[in-house]
Order: C-alpha cells, then sequence, then structure tokens
C-alpha cells in the first residue's frame, strides 16, 4: 500500500474517531427536584333565603287589588319598615292575609364571584283550585265556589284576559280566554342597604315585566352605576337582602278577581367572565 494511500485512511479513521466523541454523551452536574402539583376548580354556589335566613324559602303573595303604582311602592315600603302589618289591613277593612311584598336575601357560598339574575318560570297548578266567578247582572261578579274539580287554576292572574265566553247572563272567566302575560301584573324589586350606620328599602327597579321576568334573559341585577352586580365570594345574606312586591295595577278589571299565578322564582348565577352565560335552569 502506498504511503499516499495509508494516509488517506489514517485520516478518515481519524475523522470517525472525532465523530463518535463528539456523539457521546457529556459528564455535567445536573439536579432534579419534585414538589406536589394539585389542580381544583372553583366553586360557584348561591344560596337563597327568607328574611329569616332559612334556605328553602318559599314567598306567598295574597289578597292582591288593583292599585296605582304611587300608593302600591309606599304600602310596600311601609310593610318593609314595619309601620304597615296584617292587623293594620283589619283595622281597614280587610279581611284575610294581605301581603304584597317579600323579602328574600342571597349569599355566594362559592369561591368565585358571580352575576345574578332574577326569572319565573310558571309552575305546575294541578293541586291549586279556584273559585268559579260570574258576572252578577249587576257590573259586578258572583262567587260559584270551587267544588267543580275541573275549574282549577291555570295561572290566570299571571295571563292576559282576551275576552270572554258564554252570553250577557251566564259569562264565565275560563281558562281558555287567557294568554300570553298580563300586562297589568307588575313587579317591583327593593334592596336593603346601609345608611347612616341604619339600614334602609331602596326601590331597584319600580316595573319589572312579565315578560321579562319569563324571557330568556331574565331580569338581570344591577348596581348602582348601572353595571351587572358583582357579588364577590363570601358574601353574605345580612348584606344582600332583597324584598320582592307585587301588584296589579288600576286598570285590571273583575275578571282578576279571584285568580292565581303560581311560579318557580329562580335566582342565577353565572361567571363574571366576559363570554359566561347563565344555565338554562337553577
Amino acid at each position: 500500500m502506498s504511503a499516499k494511500r495509508k494516509l488517506a485512511m489514517s485520516g478518515v479513521a481519524i475523522l470517525v474517531v472525532l465523530t463518535l466523541v463528539a456523539g457521546a454523551t457529556m459528564a455535567w452536574f445536573t439536579d432534579t427536584e419534585k414538589v406536589n402539583a394539585n389542580f381544583k376548580a372553583g366553586i360557584l354556589d348561591i344560596s337563597v333565603s327568607d328574611d329569616d335566613a332559612a334556605d328553602g324559602t318559599e314567598l306567598n303573595f295574597v289578597n292582591m287589588r288593583p292599585m296605582e303604582k304611587d300608593t302600591a311602592i309606599a304600602e310596600m315600603t311601609d310593610t318593609l319598615n314595619g309601620g304597615r302589618t296584617e292587623s293594620t289591613y283589619e283595622e281597614e277593612g280587610f279581611k284575610n292575609p294581605t301581603v304584597y311584598v317579600q323579602q328574600f336575601a342571597i349569599s355566594n357560598v362559592g369561591t368565585l364571584p358571580v352575576n345574578l339574575k332574577l326569572s319565573f318560570e310558571e309552575a305546575a297548578t294541578e293541586s291549586h283550585r279556584i273559585p268559579k266567578l260570574v258576572p252578577n247582572g249587576n257590573g259586578g261578579i258572583k262567587n260559584l265556589g270551587t267544588d267543580d274539580p275541573a275549574w282549577k287554576c291555570e295561572n290566570e292572574l299571571g295571563k292576559a284576559y282576551n275576552g270572554y265566553t258564554g252570553n250577557n247572563i251566564n259569562l264565565t272567566y275560563d281558562a281558555a280566554n287567557y294568554s300570553g302575560t298580563n300586562d297589568h301584573f307588575h313587579v317591583v324589586l327593593f334592596q336593603k342597604v346601609p345608611v347612616d350606620e341604619t339600614w334602609m328599602w331602596k326601590v331597584v327597579a319600580e316595573d319589572i315585566t312579565l315578560d321579562q321576568l319569563q324571557g330568556t334573559d331574565g331580569y338581570v341585577l344591577k348596581d348602582s352605576d348601572g353595571n351587572d352586580l358583582l357579588l364577590p365570594a363570601g358574601a353574605t345574606a345580612e348584606n344582600n337582602t332583597y324584598a320582592l312586591g307585587a301588584y296589579l295595577d288600576q286598570d285590571a278589571g273583575n275578571e282578576y278577581q279571584g285568580k292565581e299565578y303560581h311560579v318557580n322564582f329562580t335566582v342565577n348565577a353565572k361567571q363574571v367572565d366576559e363570554g359566561a352565560e347563565y344555565a338554562d335552569e337553577a
């Protein structure tokens, strides 16, 4: 083998060795530590109670009558402040309990801040029976009682009256004549707010319609600046007490006497983040 060929082969061998050396793992100082990593989702949870902070509250509005808005709000405010009681109504000639406004409180018992909305969902009424009312022929009505089992509540008080069936002698306010929503039914929302080391009731909304409450958007609670109310985590019922008032306006006629309206009153919460939506049901 010639010297030139030997030199060439030596060069190839050197290149192979250098390649192997370059590809080998180098020894450097290293260290590895492990720590626990735990992931937990937040909790979105609100609680609704009555004015005695009892869960599972039920709001009952009874003996409602047509009223002007100012009169209704004045009576509701007086009731909330303790100045108007059942005995007051009895002294004025009313019979049976008369309640136009009821308190409820909202607590945020979760770990996330929330926005809130109120809504009504018509409830089943098979167990409710209402008086059968017909005109008395003198411009008023007469009560035929509740003996007919078919004469049950169809939530007519929450629906618009669209006319009558029968003749001028025996008109009946039949459930079939009610549909849509009752424009004469009004809801007022109050909030209990601190003022000079005491509490007072403030009207938050004077006229929330049934269309709003029954609609997909509901009534979203607002703060004093008109923005969606933010209820922080840990907010207690004491600082988030509201009152719901209801009345019939002065244009509601005899067709609403004795009628009833039963709903599931829902307080719905959602995240405050942009794009977050309310659940369809509570």
